[in-house]
């Protein structure tokens, strides 16, 4: 039986990997907490992976964007340092590493970046985040870099859960507000899992955008969420200034997956079809 170590254990996409791996067969799941493994700690990551020795290691724990603007140092150790220490410690025992990084490393032309577009690193956390990607070609021979869309699911009660917020606050307004200039690809944690798995199998490694099909501005992203869920709630368009933030994040994160197709792979659905689908596993669960 093949052995899964998954980083940051209980976060949104941890969670959707090790329940798509463990619906297939053949996968033995270690999703590891911060007390289970501390990322920054040498001697717990050589003991975990040593001790597990796992086929294929995911490395999903985080510093997210506005944090890392409050706190570089901690950004840099988490999304930077802590891969270096994964990446060495996997190639030491001959483990594939699935580093997820960012979709956050691009800049303002309304388009889908491939894999071949050069870096545009505005925020500490696209750079923190990139540096991990140095790491991972630097120490780690049999990888993955995996860059996604905006990740949406996990379950309803996870702290990130941009779908439920958005229902939520739906719920309880006439009109809701949302960015018209900020562009991306909504991505669902279960359609980026079973990407992931498949190109677990393709043995081909490298860099891979793994996004749903499509491109939305924020709040065409909103206002699919609000419909998909039968509420009548108004989403005004307004500029992302409304919304002031601490990291200047780019304009557009729309991902072209060029290398999934270059490897045969299909793309992953629609981002529409994703949050349609996504919505009708949970509906129930938040008595919508």
């Amino acid at each position: 039986m093949r052995k899964m170590l998954i980083t940051g254990g209980r976060g949104m996409l941890a969670s959707d990997l090790a329940k798509s791996m463990q619906a297939e067969s053949g996968w033995e799941i270690h999703a590891l907490s911060r007390s289970e493994m501390d990322v920054t700690d040498a001697a717990q990551v050589r003991r975990a992976v040593e001790g597990i020795r796992p086929d294929v290691v995911v490395h999903t724990a985080v510093l997210h964007v506005d944090a890392a603007e409050d706190d570089p140092e901690k950004a840099y150790l988490l999304n930077a340092w802590a891969t270096r220490l994964l990446a060495r410690a996997c190639d030491r025992v001959g483990a594939t590493l699935v580093y997820i990084s960012t979709c956050g490393l691009f800049g303002h032309e309304q388009k889908g970046y491939t894999e071949y577009d050069p870096v545009i690193l505005k925020t500490v956390y696209a750079r923190s985040k990139y540096e991990g990607e140095v790491y991972v070609n630097q120490h780690c021979e049999r990888h993955y870099i995996v860059r996604p869309g905006w990740l949406f699911g996990g379950s309803i009660s996870h702290a990130k859960n941009f779908v439920v917020k958005r229902y939520e606050e739906a719920k309880s307004k006439t009109d809701v507000s949302s960015a018209c200039d900020k562009f991306g690809t909504p991505t669902y944690t279960g359609d980026l899992a079973r990407g992931i798995s498949s190109l677990l199998e393709t043995g081909e490694y490298g860099v891979y955008h793994v996004a749903n099909g499509g491109a939305a501005s924020r709040v065409e992203y909103v206002r699919h969420i609000i419909e998909c869920f039968g509420l009548k709630t108004n989403v005004s368009e307004v500029e992302s200034s409304h919304f002031p933030r601490k990291a200047n994040v780019p304009d557009c994160e729309v991902l072209d997956c060029l290398n999934m197709r270059y490897v045969g792979l299909p793309g992953l659905p629609d981002w529409r079809e994703a949050i349609a689908a996504y919505i009708g596993e949970i509906r129930a669960d938040i008595g919508a």
